[in-house]
């Protein structure tokens, strides 16, 4: 029987659309919800910055509670607890209660990609893995475009702590979607090493240190984007139900071109993904101190845009490829690690350099790093993940 794309839809697609919207819903208005407590914008970065670190952190046990519970049953999990999380923010409690939300939800989120990302690589063959891929890297971008937009009315409407609201309701839709699968289709064989993370990375530490590392660094840029153009907003004094529209526009960009990076994939290879997206984002965050009001702010939005579409998929593919069988949860955390540190390091790192030198040139800073990660991929892509023969 051949595989079907669209079978990935409830286990896969719609749960991915609805916590990547509850994602990007959250993300304009977390550092607006913290400078509204009376901090400023490092203190307001902090707590984006814990949100990316805690799901850094919670790869290994997020590997752990996959091998024992399985995937469909660590999705589950991690709906739920992402739902509570939320509460804690949608309450208005204060600012440790805000940074206490964003811990919860990363580890969540990180909890829920895993088994997700372990889950797809058994449930999809190699052969049609980049066009699978693409589609769910743009259900990421629907979900950013998405999440935004319908953040941005219900703030317009019902002020800002609705948007927290919005997000309880978006995790939770998730998790009941899942749950809505019967558990027999989502059953996967178990690993045969027992979530002994440290055991499968050394082995494969040649592939982590050069293509994982990569992959962390292109997180890393996407996280600038996504964590850096928020606090760029809040300093042009943009408000957030603009801002969060911006972002939706924008995302409207990467979710029109999704597809178009699996074909590349597929026909052309995946450096022709990864490489451009890395250069084309560094070359925009170079930029940042010329944008300087609304009009210069919607130039660089769109550019990045634009730029993230072209690798769409780029690390869950790379993931499942590097993959060795029988360990496949244990190698994807420590892949997964250094993508979620990339995540985490990013906009910790503008935190510190917006303190320092101001938020223009932490964002050029950190762009440079693109550069890096575009010459491991060219260099390591052909070593370690050559592309298949079409014949």
């Amino acid at each position: 029987m051949s595989f079907q794309k669209r079978s990935l839809t409830r286990p896969i697609y719609a749960p991915s659309f609805l916590l990547n919207a509850t994602e990007a819903a959250l993300l304009p208005v977390l550092p607006v919800s913290a400078v509204s407590y009376g901090l400023g914008l490092a203190e307001a970065g902090v707590v984006v910055t814990i949100m990316m670190v805690s799901a850094m952190l919670f790869e290994i046990p997020a590997s752990w509670l996959t091998t024992k519970l399985g995937e469909r049953r660590a999705m589950l999990l991690a709906a739920t607890s992402a739902t509570l999380s939320l509460s804690l923010a949608y309450f208005n409690l204060g600012y440790l209660a805000l940074i206490a939300a964003a811990f919860g939800f990363g580890c969540s989120y990180a909890l829920f990609g895993l088994a997700r990302h372990s889950l797809l690589t058994h449930l999809t063959p190699s052969a049609v893995r980049p066009r699978a891929m693409a589609l769910l890297g743009g259900m990421f971008r629907g979900g950013w475009a998405i999440g935004p937009i319908i953040g941005s009315g219900v703030i317009a409407l019902f002020g800002l702590q609705s948007a927290y609201l919005l997000a309880m309701v978006l995790a939770l839709s998730a998790g009941l979607i899942v749950f809505s699968v019967k558990a027999e289709k989502l059953a996967s064989p178990p690993s045969g090493q027992h979530g002994n993370v440290w055991r499968v990375a050394k082995r494969e530490a040649p592939k982590l240190l050069t293509l994982g590392i990569a992959s962390g660094i292109i997180s890393g840029a996407r996280a600038i984007r996504l964590i850096g153009l928020p606090l760029l907003a809040v300093a042009l004094e943009i408000d957030a139900a603009t801002s969060s529209f911006i972002f939706g526009v924008t995302g409207l960009i990467d979710f029109a071109l999704f597809y178009v990076s699996g074909i590349v994939m597929e026909k052309y290879g995946k450096v022709w993904s990864s490489v451009p997206t890395l250069l084309m984002l560094g070359i925009a965050y170079l930029f940042a101190f010329y944008v300087t009001d609304l009009t210069s702010f919607w130039i660089l939005a769109a550019v990045t845009s634009l730029a993230n579409a072209m690798s769409a998929g780029i690390n869950m593919v790379l993931g499942a490829d590097l993959a060795p069988d029988g360990a496949r949860s244990e190698f994807l955390a420590s892949f997964r690690l250094l993508t979620s540190g990339g995540s985490a390091f990013a906009p910790a790192l503008i935190s510190g350099l917006t303190a320092v030198a101001g938020l223009p040139a932490a964002l050029a800073i950190t762009g440079l790093s693109n550069f890096l990660g575009a010459y491991l991929f060219w260099k390591y892509l052909p070593i370690y993940a050559p592309e298949k023969s079409k014949d």
